[in-house]
Formats: C-alpha cells, sequence, structure tokens
C-alpha cells in the first residue's frame, strides 16, 4: 500500500489552515474535489483525519500523526536535494520556530544570530504566538519547534529547558507610580498573578492596564504608567526602571519542544545544539 500523494497534498494544505475554503483556493481546487482527495485518502488508511466543529476544522490524533510524517518527508527531501546540489558540508534549508514574544526577540533570535551570519542558505521563520496558541502550532505542524514557559509533559514530545526567567516588580526610576496598578501583556497574561500567589504577602487589591506586549510595558513602568511583574534579563542595565526588593524569588522554565522523529535532519540538530549553547547567556 502506499499514501497517494494528490490525497497527501491535499490533507497537508488543509491541515495547515484548518480551512476546506482556503485550502481549496491555494490548490487551485474546487471545495468538492479538495474534500473527495481527502475523503479517498481517509478510507486508503482507515482512518478519520479530521473532525468537523461550530468553529472549524480539527485534526485527530490520527491526522497529527499523519501531518508530522508529511513534514518529516519533506525535511528530508530538502535536506537530499541541498547534497545533491551543493556540499554535504553546507548547511541549508528552512526551520520554523515558534515561541512567545518576549523570549522569541531577547533570547532566541540573539542565540541563533551568529549561527545564521555563518551559514547564509539557512532560513529560521521565527514566529511569535500567546502561550496557549504554540501546542495546537507544533500539534498542526505549522512550526518545528516551539518555546514555552513550561513543560508540556506530552506523550511523544522531546523537550529541554533552556534556562529559567526570574521574574521581578519594577517601578520607574524617575515619575512617582500607582502602587496598586500593574502592567500586562492582555487579559491572558498571568505573570503577576502567578508571582503574587508566590508570595506571603501579597497586594490586597490590584488593578491592571493591558500594553499589548512586553515591550509596551517596560515603556509604560518608565514612563511611570504602574508597575509591573516583569523577566529580570529584559531589564538589563536599564537606568529608567528600577527593581523593588522585598519578595521571593520566582522562575519559569523557557522550555522547547518538538516531536520525538526516527531521524533529525542536520539543520534541526544544529539549531538544537546552538540554542543549548547560547539561549543560557541571553537568561542571565
Amino acid at each position: 500500500m502506499k499514501i497517494s500523494n494528490l490525497g497527501l497534498q491535499a490533507f497537508t494544505q488543509t491541515a495547515s489552515n484548518l480551512n476546506i475554503t482556503q485550502a481549496a483556493k491555494e490548490l487551485g481546487l474546487t471545495q468538492s474535489a479538495l474534500s473527495q482527495r481527502i475523503a479517498l485518502l481517509e478510507n486508503e488508511l482507515e482512518v478519520t483525519l479530521f473532525i468537523r466543529e461550530p468553529r472549524g476544522l480539527k485534526l485527530t490524533e490520527a491526522g497529527e500523526r499523519l501531518l508530522r510524517f508529511a513534514s518529516l518527508n519533506q525535511k528530508m527531501e530538502e535536506e537530499l536535494l541541498t547534497e545533491f546540489k551543493g556540499s554535504k558540508e553546507e548547511l541549508a534549508g528552512s526551520f520554523r520556530l515558534a515561541g512567545y514574544s518576549s523570549v522569541l526577540r531577547s533570547v532566541i533570535i540573539p542565540a541563533l544570530a551568529g549561527f545564521l551570519r555563518k551559514n547564509s542558505k539557512v532560513h529560521i521563520d521565527f514566529q511569535s504566538y500567546e502561550m496557549f496558541q504554540l501546542p495546537e502550532i507544533l500539534n498542526t505542524a505549522r512550526a518545528d519547534l516551539i518555546i514555552m514557559d513550561y513543560q508540556w509533559n506530552k506523550k511523544g514530545v522531546a523537550e529541554a529547558c533552556l534556562g529559567f526567567e526570574e521574574f521581578v516588580v519594577i517601578e520607574s526610576a524617575k515619575h512617582e507610580t500607582p502602587h496598586d496598578l500593574y502592567l500586562d501583556h492582555g487579559p491572558l497574561d498571568n505573570a503577576t498573578e502567578e508571582f503574587f500567589r508566590q508570595q506571603p504577602r501579597a497586594p490586597k487589591n490590584i488593578r491592571r492596564s493591558f500594553m499589548g506586549d512586553v515591550y509596551g510595558i517596560i515603556d509604560g513602568v518608565q514612563l511611570g504608567l504602574g508597575r509591573a511583574v516583569m523577566s529580570r534579563h529584559l531589564i538589563g542595565d536599564n537606568k529608567h526602571i528600577r527593581i523593588l526588593s522585598g519578595y521571593n524569588k520566582y522562575k519559569r522554565p523557557v522550555t522547547l519542544h518538538y516531536f520525538e522523529q526516527p531521524y533529525y535532519s542536520r539543520l534541526m540538530t544544529k539549531v538544537l545544539t546552538e540554542l543549548h549553547d547560547q539561549a543560557p547567556y541571553y537568561l542571565e
């Protein structure tokens, strides 16, 4: 038995979009033709690949496994073509890395910058997502590797801690700041809540104001708009910000996750090595 190439193409495009209409448009097919190819593939494999929910399509466990198979095959093909067309010693190809905004910009990109300068034929697609979105990004093969601030502990997923973010309370060094107003990324940002949950004496009442991202929070603190709970490594030697003392240490792991595979490309192996070697320096 052999997996149909047309069926696999229809499946991977639909899995990427999780939208029949969009996938059909990108493949130049009618929705009916696309659905028929997926149905034939499901019949051949004797599995259900998608579940239709009110908000759209969702991959089944079998669908997630097939998507990982297709993604791995594509990476192996890219590596083989690179070796045929160039040098076996030369690294080339694309890699997709997703993470949350603060660590992606301050740790992950700097950690890989030297590697990218030395390997001009390597392209890394850095993607920024909200924390709650990242597991789905890996499940649907929209990234080869994700970075989160907790351990997922999902079967079949390899994970490793690159270091820890230490959280501190900050305020403006220049402006008088409201003591009860804390700046956060957005409504789903739980750093402030979790930080004070670990403290013996937490403020009785906290007002929240949202700044869009961590760099907006830092700007807001500098301007005296409120206090914030922030990763120490993002503050550095910023003279416009004061770190307040008297709090217990609170840390979160910076953890990379990727699906276990029978084969890892040279590019992925090198990216993992660079992250392990370089990322801890930027978290200190």
